[in-house]
């Protein structure tokens, strides 16, 4: 008996070890851990000194449900997300409104929109918020 309770024990063991991982990995993002009000620092190929302002605001709107909310320059946009780390990306959830304007702000509006919508990548650091989608990172602080 007492063969088999070490010999268990053993394989319990050796299978929980397995189980470890050996990289960091970072607890995957929901929207409520990004609630608050988040203003536009940089967006990748953009002068950060002659970017529209821009800004991201993300609030609890029922139970389990959050609105994002945004600024691009020209447009606002908006979107309903589950608390979920599914949540990411919000790819055709993600609408604006449609007014034109100056055809720099339309470029610039037209990538950081396409940032937010098709982004997995959505990571705190301290006050910043790293959105990357691809080869393009829009940052925005607290």
């Amino acid at each position: 008996m007492k063969k088999i309770f070490y010999v268990l024990a053993a394989v319990l063991a050796f299978v929980l070890a397995g189980c470890k991982s050996t990289s960091v990995s970072q607890k995957a993002i929901t929207p409520s851990a990004l609630c608050g009000e988040w203003k536009i620092a940089s967006l990748s190929g953009f002068d950060s000194a002659k970017i529209p302002e821009a800004t991201l605001s993300v609030m609890a709107r029922e139970e389990d449900e959050y609105a994002i909310n945004g600024f691009s320059g020209v447009n606002r946009f908006f979107a309903n997300l589950k608390n979920t780390p599914d949540a990411f990306p919000i790819g055709d959830r993600l609408a604006s409104t449609k007014m034109m304007g100056a055809p720099d702000d339309m470029t610039f509006e037209d990538v950081l929109t396409n940032v937010i919508a098709v982004s997995s990548s959505w990571k705190i650091e301290g006050n910043t918020l790293k959105i990357t989608a691809g080869t393009k990172t829009a940052v925005f602080v607290k």
